[in-house]
């Protein structure tokens, strides 16, 4: 699971070394059926429905994302709730708390899944692999299958493999759950169910450790977000009132930032003179990537001391400490945590980009 995160994460950053690309950001963004993009396209938003054509590779990030187009290159999506109708010459991943593709949909190489929910009804010309809460499986797979439920998934079938489905493979999972298979499933290959390691006392001292892990990290961005408000008060409230009221342009300058300056580092570091340069930016990026999660946290804590605590809404200290518990609970859910970390991090960068670029 964790190896598929890492080489989910890393091939989001191959496409940029293209030299044509177009850059699509607001609320909503729409490509319409008659539009092709030249080379890739990077899209963010609350609402994405990409309809066109896009010759090179796609990367989109948002709250809903709808994909109905042909796609020349890779897939690449981050979101809430993925519905993916479309056609992919070459490989695709799909990081989302719902992603499903419909009967009519094609992705030649291989597809990556990491989430709570998926579903797949269309055609993987390749291999099928990744991690998910629940996954229903009623469409091709040209190769094999191996994907992880995770240790202690709650749901009572979390791997369903319906009569429509066929496998042309080894079918390889890990679950505490036999897979339901329906009648009329075809499995060409091996079928291999991997059970999780038996909960011992060392792995209960483990998962101690990790919960303490968690405890550190959440005091730690009080902290954090105690010193931001003390020097920084009047910019707090800037980048997060940016945030909340351009959801779409945070989410599109997050991205950018995110995966553009590791790109712009490594060309100072080549340059030779660009080595402090470089060193200096890479500083300043992981700092804010850092701070991104406790700004969106006091957004969340103004929001929710506005709605239900209007007595305290101005007291941004108590909105800090409310935000920032609820924000990192969130990001200890299994599946979907890391998701959240993600696009709160997203959002984060963004409102500090446009901060600074109004500045």
């Amino acid at each position: 699971m964790k190896k598929a995160i890492i080489i989910g994460c890393f091939t989001l950053l191959l496409p940029l070394a293209a030299s044509a690309y177009s850059v699509k950001n607001g609320d909503s963004v729409y490509v319409p059926k008659d539009e092709v993009i030249e080379g890739n396209l990077y899209a963010a938003g609350s609402s994405l429905v990409i309809d066109g054509k896009v010759t090179g590779d796609i990367i989109c990030a948002g709250q809903s994302i709808n994909i109905n187009g042909k796609i020349g290159g890779n897939l690449r999506l981050v979101g809430n709730t993925i519905n993916f109708n479309g056609q992919v010459e070459r490989n695709g991943i799909i990081i989302g708390a719902t992603g499903i593709t419909s009967a009519s949909s094609t992705i030649g190489w291989d597809l990556l899944i990491l989430g709570n929910i998926f579903e797949l009804n269309g055609k993987v010309g390749r291999d099928l692999y990744g991690g998910a809460g629940k996954v229903n499986l009623g469409g091709q797979v040209g190769k094999n299958i191996n994907l992880d439920f995770g240790a202690q998934n709650k749901d009572e079938k979390p791997f369903t493999i319906t009569s429509t489905a066929k496998i042309n493979g080894q079918l390889k999972y890990k679950s505490d759950k036999d897979a339901t298979i329906d009648a009329g499933a075809v499995i060409t290959g091996e079928t291999i169910h991997n059970f999780p390691t038996a909960v011992t006392k060392k792995s209960n001292l483990a998962n101690l450790g990790w919960w303490w892990g968690k405890l550190i990290s959440l005091f730690s961005a009080l902290v954090v977000g105690l010193v931001l408000i003390s020097f920084w008060r009047e910019q707090v409230i800037k980048i997060t009132d940016l945030i909340s009221a351009k959801a779409g342009a945070s989410l599109g300058w997050g991205i950018l930032a995110l995966l553009l300056t590791p790109i712009i580092a490594i060309i100072l570091l080549i340059t030779i003179i660009g080595i402090p340069l470089a060193l200096i930016l890479m500083a300043l990026w992981l700092i804010a990537m850092y701070v991104s999660k406790i700004l969106v946290g006091i957004l969340i804590g103004r929001t929710l001391l506005s709605k239900y605590w209007l007595k305290q809404k101005d007291s941004l200290i108590l909105a800090m400490i409310v935000g920032i518990v609820v924000a990192y609970l969130i990001f200890a859910i299994p599946f979907i945590g890391w998701i959240m970390a993600l696009m709160a991090t997203l959002f984060g960068l963004g409102g500090i980009m446009l901060v600074l670029k109004k500045a």
